[in-house]
């Protein structure tokens, strides 16, 4: 039976469960697993490597709470939402929210604790552990509705391509990459034998929001580590509040990053040479799109004759033939959407993260797009996912 698809959320989120590198993670490295502590306020938190302060898990456990109620201190398991980290209770919020499914991204955090670690035997054990916790325990009770997004080790192009047709052949319809596949600072040839792989095996590549290579993991992981423990609770929670305003102000330009990522991408010739690679940039918003599209026509066109640019088309048709992004609140976005591209946008919560409005979605929705052409809203908040990620 063909399920119907009415509203996607191509950007959702996985808080990790209390147990899960106890029970998914080799015991050879369990001593190394990120440990689940208490932070300043007694709530729950996760200690990563290279970090001397433990990161809370509040502003992603409690999806719900009006406003001027989030807390990023003192939150524990115990007051968070089941469906944060158990799918079969996502299910149920979902079902309350109105959403048929959800595209799942790994927490960057719990990732970036393996990709930038310089043991490589540990890099695949963590990457192993989540994509296994994800395909057979998360997403396990309805694979349908839960699209887990597989995600790719740092450990160069070889194994990068092994994991994307490993992951396809388990049925991951999806993969993210949190690097350039080949390991460097920025796009290079050596990475063209992963989109070559992508294309073949028709899996979209998902970019959450910016690339970090593990050579600048590891860096500043060290300087992290260097600059030592702080030396008291009151010294913690004014690192705590500086660091959150500083968090707070960067949320509203995520997609700084991204121009450039999008730009290697097309300048290069990547879509030029592997014209079925799909890439998908995640939860970057899309209402800056048609003014990144004309300056990047415009510079072509200005320097195509001595540039030697490797394209047979201006830059923008790779994005409308190519990528796509997703956005979770952005008018701007739907008043421009002819602009951005009909095809090339998705909707998304972004649950459990505290920007998004569960359980009120649909009324978000009426809210952003109730005004446009009902097809226009169908494609946005479910068909091109359908189509991008291979649903139904």
């Amino acid at each position: 039976m063909t399920r119907t698809y009415e509203i996607v959320s191509a950007d959702a989120h996985i808080l990790e469960p209390p147990d899960i590198w106890s029970q998914w993670l080799a015991k050879k490295y369990q001593d190394r697993a990120p440990k689940l502590v208490k932070d300043a306020e007694g709530g729950d938190a996760w200690l990563f490597a290279g970090f001397s302060d433990p990161d809370p898990i509040g502003l992603v456990a409690t999806p719900g709470l009006a406003y001027d109620e989030f807390r990023w201190t003192g939150i524990t398991y115990e007051r968070a939402r089941t469906g944060c980290y158990d799918g079969e209770a996502r299910l149920a919020d979902m079902d309350t929210d109105g959403v048929d499914a959800e595209i799942l991204f790994a927490p960057q955090r719990t990732i970036g604790h393996f990709l930038g670690d310089e043991d490589d035997d540990f890099v695949l054990a963590g990457v192993d552990a989540y994509n296994n916790f994800l395909r057979e325990q998360f997403t396990a009770p309805d694979p349908t509705r839960l699209i887990g997004v597989g995600q790719i080790p740092s450990l160069g192009i070889d194994t990068a391509v092994d994991y994307l047709r490993k992951l396809k052949s388990q049925g991951f319809k999806a993969v993210a990459i949190s690097n350039w596949p080949s390991g460097g600072d920025s796009i290079s040839d050596e990475d063209d034998p992963f989109w070559a792989a992508a294309a073949d095996e028709q899996v979209p590549v998902c970019i959450h929001i910016n690339l970090t290579s593990r050579a600048a993991r590891l860096a500043a992981r060290k300087a992290k580590v260097s600059a030592g423990p702080l030396s008291s609770l009151a010294a913690e929670r004014a690192r705590a509040s500086r660091a959150n305003a500083k968090a707070v102000a960067g949320l509203g330009s995520v997609f700084s990053t991204v121009p450039s990522t999008m730009g290697q991408l097309i300048f290069t010739g990547t879509f030029e040479r592997h014209p079925g690679l799909h890439v998908a940039m995640i939860e970057t918003g899309v209402g800056w799109i048609p003014h990144f599209l004309e300056q990047i026509d415009d510079r072509y066109w200005r320097n195509r004759a001595w540039g030697e640019i490797p394209l047979s088309q201006p830059p923008s048709y790779y994005w409308f033939r190519n990528m796509s992004a997703t956005f979770i609140t952005d008018r701007n976005g739907i008043e421009n959407r002819h602009a951005v591209g009909l095809d090339n946008m998705m909707w998304s919560t972004d649950y459990p993260h505290h920007g998004n409005d569960w359980p009120y979605s649909r009324k978000t929705i009426m809210e952003m797009m109730g005004h446009i052409d009902v097809e226009e809203r169908r494609r946005i908040c479910a068909g091109n996912a359908v189509r991008i990620f291979g649903l139904g």
